[in-house]
């Protein structure tokens, strides 16, 4: 939005964007705000941020809790759920997900790439194994989840390249790869494996293992993930029992977005 306010300052309405930026604070805190963390991560101050939120409470896009604090209410599905929806893959993700959560009996889930984040966009959760909510628009760092490194390892190399360049790998757990040296030597592995693993990576007791879904080219333009825990599996016995299955799924997703013509075949995200 600061760029489009340099090249056409006449146009740009700061107002707008500073609605916009409310709400986009409110969604990523991932849990109700009060208007003093609003205004700290809007930059800006109280007054500021009460008008916006009063606004946007009266539009019925956030609301208050008994303890004033702002969280979003579904009615911001509106501003963009149906346009993910019309793009025609949805319906087709969704069937062969729900196949894979039945076989299994795990949580599953359905990503893209956003720069150096995956954002979720169709999860079939059996079981809480992280200690934070994950929902539809949930993102999360590439470096540290298995469908970060499939998208990254198997993505178009004109998107990942400078995705890779810049990307700085925080440790989230003793298990986190921080040395880009070795995430890239992962990355090379899992090329050539065709799916990914996550070994508490993220976060201590959650392992992972993930498959892309590709365009026509091979690239991979979503990935499919199966979620367990720590507990139930070690990180051979998860690779052996669902190694299989999620690079079928992501195969059957692949080939039915293609002859469905849902799948841009330039695309690098969705």
């Amino acid at each position: 939005m600061q760029n489009n306010q340099k090249k056409n300052p006449r146009y740009f309405l700061k107002s707008l964007a500073k609605g916009l930026r409310c709400l986009q604070v409110i969604a990523e805190s991932g849990r109700p705000v009060s208007l003093t963390e609003i205004a700290k991560n809007m930059d800006t101050n109280k007054a500021s941020a009460t008008r916006l939120c009063y606004t946007l409470t009266e539009l019925d896009f956030i609301q208050r809790d008994i303890h004033k604090h702002f969280q979003l209410t579904p009615n911001i599905l509106k501003l963009g759920y149906p346009a993910v929806c019309d793009m025609g893959w949805s319906d087709i993700s969704k069937y062969h997900l729900g196949k894979l959560f039945k076989e299994v009996n795990h949580t599953v889930s359905l990503s893209i790439l956003n720069a150096d984040e995956i954002v979720f966009l169709i999860r079939f959760r059996i079981s809480k194994h992280l200690p934070f909510d994950i929902r539809m628009g949930t993102k999360l760092p590439v470096h540290c989840t298995a469908m970060g490194k499939v998208l990254m390892a198997m993505g178009d190399p004109q998107t990942i390249k400078p995705i890779l360049d810049k990307l700085v790998l925080k440790p989230l757990t003793v298990h986190t790869i921080t040395q880009k040296k070795i995430f890239v030597k992962e990355l090379k592995r899992i090329k050539k494996m065709g799916y990914a693993l996550n070994d508490e990576e993220l976060s201590i007791g959650n392992r992972s293992i993930s498959a892309p879904v590709v365009d026509s080219r091979g690239y991979s333009v979503a990935a499919v993930v199966i979620s367990v825990h720590t507990s139930n599996y070690s990180l051979e016995e998860m690779e052996q029992a669902f190694a299989a299955p999620i690079t079928r799924t992501a195969y059957e997703i692949s080939q039915s977005l293609i002859k469905a013509g849902t799948l841009p075949s330039n695309a690098g995200t969705f």
